[in-house]
């Protein structure tokens, strides 16, 4: 009797815990600097196959929110950079001039939540060192 198969110790994650780990190790791997691959990406929010087999959207969510975070991390660096070379040529830093700097439609600047916060907050920032 000893050697019975146990199910009370068995736990299955529902899709929301699965996502919330997709986007954790996505988080991570970007913060790493390292390359994000579907594979080791499902690998590291241990979905396997017959987690994919269960919940057949999950390999669609993994795929939409890699591109959506290199979407953002693509942005992220674009909007750093501009801000950087506009402080180093001793120009105003102002939110027109990143944009024009970045070449960003002005539609899609205020459409886009991501980029007017991260141009408030580099502007933000650089006052606060310059006050300093």
């Amino acid at each position: 009797m000893e050697n019975c198969l146990s199910t009370t110790g068995i736990y299955y994650k529902d899709i929301k815990e699965y996502k919330t780990d997709i986007n954790a190790v996505i988080e991570s791997m970007i913060a790493n600097k390292e390359r994000l691959v579907f594979s080791v990406v499902a690998e590291k929010a241990s979905i396997t196959p017959f987690v994919i087999r269960q919940y057949p959207d999950l390999r669609n969510y993994i795929l939409q929110t890699m591109v959506n975070y290199k979407e953002i991390q693509v942005l992220k660096e674009k909007i750093e950079k501009a801000a950087a070379s506009l402080a180093k040529s001793n120009k105003n830093l102002t939110f027109l001039a990143i944009i024009n700097k970045c070449k960003f439609d002005s539609n899609m600047v205020y459409q886009n939540q991501y980029i007017k916060e991260k141009i408030r907050s580099i502007i933000a920032e650089q006052n606060q060192r310059s006050s300093l």
